[in-house]
């Protein structure tokens, strides 16, 4: 398992050098991190792979482009994976953005599998004009699951971090029986050795 990874999104407003979440036990460490806009995501990078930063996942929102550009700015010494849609959740997601770009109240939650932790303390809302965002450690992709199951009533977007890829997200999106458009981190073959994976 990797030790020390660091979550990024897009929020206006934030500052990139805060945690708006952080989960730390013998498993390891994870924080999300929010920046204001994309230039700022590859700056973090690099600062983060300079503290050691093993692994870092980016939001669904930055796109491939901004993957890439941030895959450069790690230069190899740390796997960076992003948020990938599925077939099924395409018209959720484009949905999602003509909404988002149209100022509409929204809601989303990003499920972070982190082994140990504790989904009723691990736990951070972050409200904003238009909505929220919920971000939520969970020990296991089953705890995903029932995570989601949950709050989707309530929101309009998921996004999955913490796991080695595609297949982890089928028990979420069974869970939400597909109502929920569901994203999950994807990772380029070229990471560096055994930094890709769980």
């Amino acid at each position: 398992m990797t030790k020390n990874r660091v979550i990024i999104y897009e929020e206006a407003g934030a500052d990139p050098l805060a945690d708006v979440l952080a989960v730390a036990n013998h498993h390891g460490r994870t924080r999300v991190r929010a920046v204001a806009e994309p230039a700022q995501m590859v700056r973090l990078v690099t600062e983060l792979v300079g503290e050691g930063v093993d692994r870092i996942e980016l939001c669904g929102g930055f796109g491939a482009v901004w993957h890439a550009r941030a895959r450069q700015a790690a230069g190899g010494q740390a796997a960076v994976g992003a948020i990938y849609y599925g077939f099924e959740s395409l018209p959720g997601v484009a949905s999602y953005k003509q909404r988002f770009e149209a100022g509409e109240t929204l809601s989303e939650a990003f499920l972070i599998v982190h082994e140990g932790a504790d989904p009723e303390v691990d736990r951070v809302v972050r409200d904003r004009d238009a909505g929220s965002t919920t971000l939520v450690a969970v020990p296991d992709e089953a705890s995903a699951a029932e995570v989601a199951g949950k709050l989707a009533g309530g929101l309009q977007l998921i996004e999955l971090y913490g796991t080695p890829g595609p297949e982890s997200a089928a028990p979420v999106i069974d869970a939400v029986d597909a109502g929920v458009p569901v994203g999950v981190t994807a990772w380029a073959a070229a990471s560096p050795a055994g930094r890709g994976r769980g």
